[in-house]
This record gives structure tokens, C-alpha cells and sequence, in this order.
């Protein structure tokens, strides 16, 4: 019924396959991740890599491909794809999430603090592969460089962070109209149709959009431009055009007074002849003549049907594509969202200075780390607007010790440095105004938590196992938090075994902060410091003895035991006026 256009001996889309594909003269551009396991002369999906200076490899893209024709084919592929966003292939990494994650609540950051709202709606993000990404910073700086570049650019240019939203959508529609079951819409043609469209629109988004681009975000028009100028696009285009633009039907209208139609009668109906995938009305009439001497039966649906399937085949690939680059658009979104979070309750986040550590034996004074504005998004949670601090420049490998009053703050600040940390070397905003972080290979973050009921050793053994893993996990430059170490055992023990810690962690120059309630050891180690790499922050207190929030040089003198007993009634005439009203009651 329909007659496909000659292109000459080697199509546009043929030539320019040829030049991307492994094999070609030109070979693909450098931007470009090549599945593993895709034979060169097939070339199979290119995914513009947004997250890395050299592209990744993903493994091997041909099973998501056959999910994506058995889709399009109306098979039922519910969440499948999940596996293929999943596995977002990422740089080699040193950190280890079991270290850090939980005790940082990164699923909880995730879900309450990185929201991405468009059209005024929160749209569900892959929440793994997120997860996997905050969890990995990449070793090679050129990584961190190339998202910092990409964030900077959609924060200061509206209309990128516009195209990109547009893309993201329209990779969510793709998405819905592959997995929406047979039931929901029945019509094949219909079904497909909006697939198709899909797929241009994301095709054209990119192609259209992202101008004046200098981060990774101009690999997604070079992308679609490169689809779009392939014969198996300017088809795809023509199909839409029919599917659409089918033919125009002048109509007269009758109406009476009341508003309804009473006459209806069709003045003319005009045939799109412009399309070339319409052939004229008795080219058809011969073509079905044909068809039914030869025996077929068939209508005109049947056949429309099969000319989708021939338009959509040489596009899967870049459907897959598409589909692949959820993860990475996900986090550039996120990650607007954090800061558009953060500026409705007047904080500020920043791209940080990330420097690399001296040699170890070198100058400590040439990293330098410092936060201006730090605060713990974590307390978003609560819906809590956290006060920021400031935390001087100081030398990265300073062992800090925090010291201060329960409920002053100190847990807190700890967990807002390791996120800091980790979402620094990630290439994300950090929660601070301001910050210049030293790189660290490993993160380890050890919060007190409640005893395990498996738990097989005490509160000392617990203890100490606490310290040895830290040892074991610890490496050159590496950053450690450590909360209330040795609090929970005997205070002479504790305090001999807090002084041990303090006098080996320099050796290796990590970067380091632990609280304690020690305060008179730490007031003498602050005296008589065993090592020289050794500083003190203390919660800072107003002229009432209220905690500010804010952590000043120093220990700290106090632990305001007296005011957190009188808070909760615990104190000596309290307890003595309920043993006195229980002996009474007694008697």
C-alpha cells in the first residue's frame, strides 16, 4: 500500500552510520559510551556519557534492545527497565558504602532533600541508581570537573536547565508509553503511535536544544542532531505527518437557537499528496484490487501497523539510548532540586574547591579545608531550618576534636562535614555557602547507634571492634568521623584508649574529626598535645548557656548536665519529692 522512497545507494542514514560505528573511518565521537559485546559493524546503542570526562563502557545493551522491540510489540515490560537504568555504568571508586551510607541516611537524603518537581508535580526518581552514584565518587578528578561544569551551567542558564527538564520528560513518556499494558490502551495503532512520538520529541529536544552549551550537556545535541539526520528520523517524521496530517475536511455546521447542530454537510476533503508514504487514491484502489485476487484480506490498519514496526526497528537503539541516560539526568536534577530546597528556607549550596592532599611527609600547610554556611540538610527531615557554621581554614590533616553540651549540635555538624565530603567528590552541590575540601580516597563515618540485640560483645568490646575497623579502613588522606569515641565504657579505659587513637591517626594524615565527653582529657591533651596535627572545636554557647549551633576554637567547660537534668526533671528535689510522694502512697 505504501511505497518507500529510493535514497540512492547508500542512504544518510547508512552513510552516517558507517562514520559512527567502531569501525567507520571517523569512528564514534570521543563522548560516546559503546556497549560491550555489540559487533562493530553493528555498532548498536551510543550513549552520550553526561558524568565522565572518558566515557564509560555499559555492558552489553543487545537484551535491553529485544525488551524494547517486545514493548513496542505490546508484551507486557511493567518496571523492566529499571535494569537497564540500573546499570548506569560508573568510574572506579575507592569509597565503600557499608563505611558510610547508612550512618549518613542516604536513601532518606535522597528521597527528602533532592526532590525533582516539574510542572509543579514531584516526579519518582530511580532511587538506586541515584544511590549508587552519591555512593561512588569517582577517583579521577576529570570526572568531578566535567559534573561541577554541567551543574554550573544549568544553574546559571535557565533555559539549559529548561531543556533539560524537557528531555527528562519526554524520556518519561517514551518510558510510559513502552511499559503502559496492552489494557490500558487496546488500539495498536494508537499504542505505537505514541511511542513513536515519543521518540521524536526526546530526538528533537535534544537536537533543538541545550544551544551555547560548553559542559557535557552539548553531547546531547550533537547526539540528536546526528539521529535526526539519519533517513530512518526524516521517515519516522513522515509517518507522524501522516499518522496526523492524514487528510483536511471542510465542514458546514447548522446550529439552532438553542446551541445544538441541526445540519451537518462536508464541503470538501483535501488528501495530504505532500506526504510520500500516501499514495494517491488510485494508485490504492489498484493496490487492493491486487491484494484481493492474490487472496489477502486485510484493512488498512493491518497494514499501517507493519509500516510502524518497519520505521520503529532502525530506532531502538536509540530508544535504548534514551532510556540509558535516566540516571544521569536524574542526578543533574536532583541536584537543582537540592539547591532550589535549600534557597526556600534561606541556605545557600555551592560547587566547592576540591584540592589534592601533599605527599604524605609533605607541607600539611598546603591543603587547606574550609566551610562557610555549612549546615546538615538531614534536618530537613524534621522540618528543622539548620543554622549554618563557619569552620576556618585549617590544615586538612588536623586531628579535631568536638567537644560540647548534649543536643548542642555536634553529631550534627559531624554528619554535615562527611556529606559535604562525599557529595563534594561526587560533582554535586555541597550543603554550604562556600567550601574548599581536601580530596580523600575513603570516607568512613561511625555514629553512635543503639545496641544490636545480636550484639555478641559488650559496650567495650563494641567499642574497640569500632576502632580497629577504622584502622583497618583507614588509608593516607582519608576522612573519618567518629562519634563520642569511648563513651560508652569505663571513663579511665575509655580516656587511656582515646589518647592511643589521638596519637596514631596522624602517622597517615587523615583527615579527621571525633567528639567526645572527655572534657577534661581533652582540656589536657589540649595543654599538652601529644602530637602537633591537633585542634579543638567546642559548641558555642550565648551569654544563657544556650547552644548556638555554632562551634568556636576550644574546649569546651562544660557539658550542661545540670541544665539538660533541670530540663527534664532529674533533679534532686524533683526525684526526692516522687520518692517521697511513692512512700506515702505506700503506706
Amino acid at each position: 500500500m505504501f511505497q518507500r522512497r529510493r535514497l540512492g545507494s547508500e542512504s544518510a542514514w547508512q552513510r552516517r552510520r558507517r562514520r559512527l560505528s567502531p569501525g567507520g573511518k571517523d569512528g564514534p565521537p570521543s563522548f560516546y559510551v559503546q556497549p560491550v559485546g555489540d559487533h562493530p559493524a553493528d555498532g548498536g546503542p551510543l550513549v552520550p556519557d553526561l558524568l565522565h570526562e572518558q566515557p564509560r563502557r555499559w555492558g552489553d545493551l543487545s537484551g535491553s534492545a529485544e525488551l524494547v522491540r517486545f514493548a513496542f510489540e505490546g508484551g507486557d515490560c511493567a518496571g523492566v527497565f529499571d535494569v537497564l537504568v540500573d546499570a548506569l555504568p560508573l568510574a572506579p571508586t575507592r569509597f565503600v558504602p557499608p563505611s558510610f551510607a547508612t550512618q549518613l541516611y542516604l536513601r532518606e537524603l535522597i528521597r527528602a532533600c533532592m526532590p525533582v518537581t516539574l510542572d509543579g508535580r514531584r516526579a519518582s526518581t530511580s532511587e538506586g541508581v541515584l544511590l549508587r552514584i552519591l555512593g561512588s565518587p569517582p577517583e579521577d578528578p576529570a570526572d568531578v570537573e566535567v559534573r561541577q561544569r554541567v551543574l554550573a551551567e544549568l544553574a546559571s542558564q535557565p533555559s539549559l536547565r529548561a531543556d533539560l527538564e524537557r528531555l527528562y520528560l519526554g524520556v518519561r513518556r517514551l518510558r510510559d508509553s513502552l511499559e503502559s499494558p496492552p489494557s490500558a490502551e487496546p488500539n495498536t495503532v494508537r499504542r505505537k503511535v505514541a511511542v513513536l512520538s515519543a521518540l521524536a520529541g526526546c530526538v528533537d529536544t535534544m537536537a533543538d536544544g541545550f544551544a551555547g552549551a560548553e559542559s557535557a550537556l552539548a553531547r546531547l545535541r550533537e547526539r540528536g542532531r546526528a539521529v535526526r539526520d539519519t533517513a530512518a528520523f526524516a521517515r519516522l517524521v513522515e509517518l507522524l505527518d501522516y499518522e496526523g496530517d492524514f487528510a483536511t475536511v471542510d465542514v458546514r455546521l447548522g446550529l439552532g437557537a438553542d446551541g445544538t447542530i441541526r445540519g451537518f454537510d462536508v464541503l470538501a476533503i483535501r488528501e495530504n499528496t505532500d506526504n510520500p508514504l500516501l499514495p494517491g487514491p488510485v494508485r490504492r484502489f489498484f493496490q487492493r484490487v491486487a491484494a484481493f485476487l492474490r487472496g489477502h484480506r486485510y484493512g488498512e490498519s493491518e497494514v499501517v501497523v507493519r509500516l510502524l514496526d518497519a520505521v520503529f526497528a532502525p530506532l531502538v537503539d536509540e530508544a535504548v539510548a534514551l532510556l540509558a541516560l535516566t540516571g544521569a539526568l536524574e542526578l543533574y536534577l536532583s541536584s537543582l532540586g537540592f539547591r532550589d530546597l535549600a534557597e526556600s528556607k534561606g541556605l545557600r549550596v555551592s560547587l566547592p574547591e576540591i584540592v589534592d592532599p601533599p605527599p604524605l611527609g609533605g607541607r600539611a600547610s598546603a591543603a587547606e579545608r574550609f566551610l562557610e554556611g555549612l549546615y546538615n540538610p538531614l534536618l530537613f527531615l524534621q522540618d528543622v531550618v539548620p543554622r549554618p557554621c563557619d569552620l576556618g581554614a585549617r590544615p586538612h590533616d588536623a586531628l579535631v576534636v568536638v567537644t560540647g553540651p548534649n543536643s548542642g549540635g555536634k553529631t550534627r555538624l559531624l554528619q554535615a562535614l562527611a556529606l559535604a565530603q562525599l557529595m563534594g567528590q561526587v560533582g554535586v552541590f555541597v550543603p554550604a555557602a562556600r567550601a574548599r575540601l581536601v580530596r580523600a580516597p575513603t570516607l568512613f563515618v561511625s555514629l553512635v547507634t543503639d545496641a544490636d540485640a545480636a550484639q555478641v560483645e559488650g559496650r567495650l568490646g563494641t567499642e574497640l571492634l569500632r576502632i580497629r575497623r577504622l584502622f583497618e579502613e583507614l588509608e593516607p588522606g582519608s576522612f573519618a568521623i567518629l562519634d563520642e569515641l569511648c563513651s560508652g565504657t569505663n571513663p579511665m579505659e575509655g580516656e587511656a584508649i582515646f589518647e592511643m587513637v589521638v596519637r596514631l591517626l596522624p602517622r597517615l594524615r587523615p583527615q579527621v574529626f571525633v567528639s567526645t565527653h572527655f572534657l577534661g582529657l581533652a582540656k589536657r591533651l589540649e595543654r599538652e598535645p601529644p602530637v602537633a596535627e591537633l585542634d579543638f572545636l567546642q559548641v558555642e554557647l550565648d551569654p544563657d548557656e544556650h547552644p548556638t549551633y555554632s562551634f568556636v576554637p576550644g574546649v569546651a567547660t562544660t557539658s550542661l548536665a545540670h541544665k539538660v537534668a533541670a530540663r527534664l526533671g532529674v533533679t534532686e528535689d524533683e526525684l526526692e519529692a516522687l520518692v517521697d510522694d511513692k512512700a506515702r502512697a505506700a503506706r
